[in-house]
C-alpha cells in the first residue's frame, strides 16, 4: 500500500474507510477477540457522552485558532427567543437559527461557552501549547499507510512541519493523568502516529499532546510520553495487529477457553486479610 496524505477530508469519510485505527487497535488489545468481533461487525463499542461531546467541541475551537481563527468568533449562544418555553434546544426557531450558523461556528450552551472559552485561554497562555497553535501549518489531515500489509490510518490534530502533535482534554489532575494516559492509549497513539507521518515522509519524533482541563482551574499543560513507555506500547501494538490478521483470516475470534468454565483470578492485594491487633 502507497501511503497518502489527504487535506480536508471530511471526519465522516475518515472514519468510514475501512483501515484500522488506533482506537480499533488499542480496544482490541484491551478486550481481545470478542471486541474485534463486534468491532468488524461494524458497531461501536463507545456511543460517546457529555464529555467527549464537550471534547469534540474545543477540538473544533483549537483547530481554529490554528487557522487564525478568534475565540469568541467561533462560539454561538442561541438567545432565548429561539428556545422552547422550558429553554430546550429544540423547535422550528431553534433548528431554523442553528441551521443559519456559519459551518466554522459552535452552538454552545452558557456553560459550555465559559468552559470552552476558559479552556482556550489558558492553552494559548502556556507557551509551550501556543507555540505548537502558532507554528501549526495543517489541521486534521488523514494519513493511511501500512505496517507489514496492515491497513491503517491516523488523522493528528495539528501538523508542524517536521512533526504532529494532539491535543486531549482531561478531567484529571496531573498527578492522575497517567491512568488516562494508560486507560485511553497514548503511547500507542504516539507510536502510531510517528509512524503514519514517517510513511509520508517526515524523520521520526516525540510527539507533544497538549492536555487541558474541563474543571476548575482548567489548567493547560503540554507534555511528552517517556521514550521507552511509547517503544513498548509500540511492540504490544504489532502483536495486536498479528492477531487481528489472524483472526480474520481463520474467522475464530474467541478465545481457546470461551465455553468452558473457568476461575475468576483475584489479584493478591484484593487477597490479603487485614490483621487484627488485640490492645
Amino acid at each position: 500500500m502507497v501511503a497518502r496524505k489527504v487535506i480536508g477530508m471530511p471526519a465522516a469519510e475518515y472514519f468510514a474507510n475501512p483501515a484500522d485505527s488506533r482506537s480499533f487497535l488499542c480496544a482490541v488489545e484491551k478486550w481481545g477477540g470478542p471486541a474485534q468481533q463486534w468491532l468488524d461487525s461494524g458497531r461501536s463499542l463507545f456511543g460517546g457522552n457529555s464529555a467527549t461531546k464537550l471534547g469534540t467541541k474545543f477540538d473544533t475551537l483549537v483547530m481554529g485558532l490554528c487557522e487564525g481563527k478568534g475565540i469568541d468568533e467561533q462560539l454561538s449562544i442561541p438567545p432565548a427567543s429561539v428556545l422552547a418555553s422550558n429553554g430546550a434546544r429544540r423547535g422550528k426557531a431553534y433548528d431554523e437559527w442553528k441551521a443559519g450558523l456559519p459551518a466554522d461556528v459552535i452552538d454552545v450552551t452558557d456553560d459550555e461557552g465559559f468552559t470552552l472559552k476558559t479552556m482556550a485561554d489558558h492553552l494559548m497562555a502556556n507557551p509551550a501549547a501556543r507555540a505548537l497553535v502558532e507554528q501549526t501549518t495543517e489541521t486534521q489531515v488523514s494519513v493511511f499507510f501500512d505496517i507489514d500489509g496492515h491497513e491503517l490510518k491516523v488523522r493528528p490534530d495539528g501538523c508542524l512541519p517536521s512533526s504532529w502533535w494532539d491535543l486531549k482534554s482531561t478531567s484529571a489532575t496531573w498527578d492522575r493523568l497517567y491512568r488516562s494516559v494508560l486507560d485511553y492509549g497514548y503511547a500507542q497513539q504516539e507510536w502510531l502516529y510517528v509512524r503514519g507521518a514517517m510513511a509520508v515522509g517526515l524523520e521520526h519524533f516525540r510527539m507533544p499532546f497538549v492536555f487541558v482541563q474541563t474543571m476548575a482551574p482548567y489548567a493547560c499543560h503540554v507534555f511528552y510520553l517517556p521514550e521507552q513507555f511509547v517503544a513498548e506500547a509500540g511492540q504490544r501494538l504489532i502483536r495486536v495487529m498479528e492477531e487481528v490478521r489472524l483472526r480474520r483470516s481463520t474467522g475464530v475470534y474467541m478465545p481457546a477457553d470461551h465455553g468452558t468454565i473457568t476461575e475468576l483470578e483475584i489479584p493478591a492485594w484484593a487477597r490479603q486479610v487485614e490483621e487484627v491487633v488485640e490492645l
